[in-house]
């Protein structure tokens, strides 16, 4: 539903969602919609590699071929509106829970590359209780996927919506102090909306589409109420709350050296055994786990360099992202967090003190010892003294700053023990739109 001309995959749900409640089809939402991302380093994949869902219950007059036919109107007079694609548009419809092959697609399309093939099979083998209202497309790929999001961890993103008159202009009227203050406000308990070094607001978009700006948060109910302090400058169209796995690291799966193949995503434990610092800052790891060697490309924007930096030959560490091909044909990790597990001890060589005035002393020649530069003291029989350098990185997690995380990466100010509260559902539809 991406398009240069004010389209959006979320709002194209919106638009559907309002449809479907004019025409009084819903009995009730069983949980917030979903905003689904997918694996980043696809080369096909739209802007986000974002899907969407709505789980809900239709009434019991309304007939699923009904619904499937307003749906497919709906969608096609969206895309056609704002000029999109429609030859790789997909919507699917699930009549009823789905099974485990759904959440093995969304941990694919998650991680790895899905070839049409293996949706085609999946379409074939759940012919009863899936309708695809606009045909077969790649578009199915993530349609298919987000039904099948196992909700394991989540965050979730208020997307507030432009008037459609402004929703080609670039230029946003929010005031970006009021924003600025608001990731500070704990109570609301929203993140990585404002980068505060570089005095920029990340979660207003910068191109010409419907999103005015979208607010994320940890509590769905606080996220709504945290708005009222912001001060925004032109028309709301409306907005719609998202529960969605941004910001978890749900596509970091452990994978051995041998298995990240390009356009897999996953995380390497491995022994460092080479480390480069390439021109411009970024570093260029090399990585051994038993059963094989790895690169891992950890860049300067990320802001995990000035840890990287400090790791030595023997080190253990996990480094996670995406895998990608480079020019030399060689697949690299692109690395969006980094993990010390272990840290070997940094040993320097020092000449021995003099034992009369404890100076340092220096060489006097190959094979003759040392000599005090300052009381003139000789000796063959010292040697060089080894002392432990101290490390200037420690064992522990490191994670992106916000302004350099993508969609899926786990940012600095999140924990893993943040990201479990996936059970809140909303008490009424209009808990979560306008």
């Amino acid at each position: 539903m991406d398009s240069s001309y004010g389209g959006c995959t979320t709002h194209a749900l919106y638009y559907l969602f309002k449809k479907l409640l004019e025409r009084d089809y819903l009995e009730r939402a069983l949980d917030y919609p979903y905003l689904v991302r997918l694996n980043p380093s696809i080369p096909s994949k739209t802007r986000g590699n974002g899907a969407v869902a709505l789980n809900i219950e239709i009434r019991d007059s309304v007939s699923i071929e009904c619904v499937a036919s307003d749906v497919a109107a709906a969608l096609r007079d969206y895309i056609t509106e704002v000029r999109g694609n429609t030859s790789r548009a997909c919507v699917a419809l699930a009549l009823d829970e789905v099974g485990s092959r759904f959440r093995e697609l969304y941990f694919k399309a998650l991680t790895d590359f899905v070839h049409l093939d293996y949706i085609a099979k999946l379409v074939s083998e759940s012919r009863d209780k899936l309708v695809l209202p606009l045909g077969f497309s790649e578009g199915c790929i993530g349609a298919l996927a987000a039904i099948g999001w196992d909700r394991s961890r989540c965050t979730y993103e208020l997307l507030i919506y432009r008037d459609v008159a402004r929703a080609q202009t670039i230029e946003r009227v929010v005031d970006t102090d009021t924003l600025a203050e608001l990731d500070r406000h704990l109570e609301y308990r929203t993140f990585c909306n404002y980068d505060y070094e570089e005095e920029r607001a990340i979660s207003i978009p910068r191109g010409p589409d419907p999103v005015l700006l979208g607010i994320r948060g940890l509590d769905p109910v606080k996220l709504i109420d945290s708005v009222k302090n912001l001060k925004i400058g032109e028309a709301i169209g409306g907005w719609l709350l998202f529960k969605t796995n941004q910001a978890s690291g749900a596509h970091l799966a452990p994978r051995a050296s041998t298995e990240l193949k390009p356009f897999r995503t996953g995380c390497l434990t491995g022994v460092v055994i080479d480390i480069t610092t390439r021109p411009g800052g970024d570093v260029l790891l090399e990585i051994t786990d038993g059963y094989g060697s790895m690169r891992a490309a950890v860049f300067k924007e990320t802001g995990l360099t000035r840890y990287i930096r400090n790791l030595v030959l023997g080190d253990v560490v996990r480094v996670c992202g995406s895998t990608k091909l480079w020019d030399d044909l060689k697949h690299v990790l692109h690395v969006e967090l980094v993990e010390v597990i272990d840290l070997v001890e940094n040993y320097v060589k020092n000449n021995p003190k003099c034992p009369k005035c404890s100076a340092r002393m220096k060489s006097a020649g190959r094979g003759k010892g040392f000599k005090c530069v300052k009381c003139g003291f000789k000796s063959r029989n010292l040697h060089l003294e080894a002392t432990i350098k101290p490390r200037e990185v420690g064992v522990g997690l490191y994670l992106p700053g916000c302004r350099s995380a993508k969609h899926l990466s786990i940012p600095a100010p999140l924990s893993k023990a943040e990201l479990e509260n996936c059970g809140v559902r909303p008490s009424s539809t209009a808990d979560f739109y306008f």
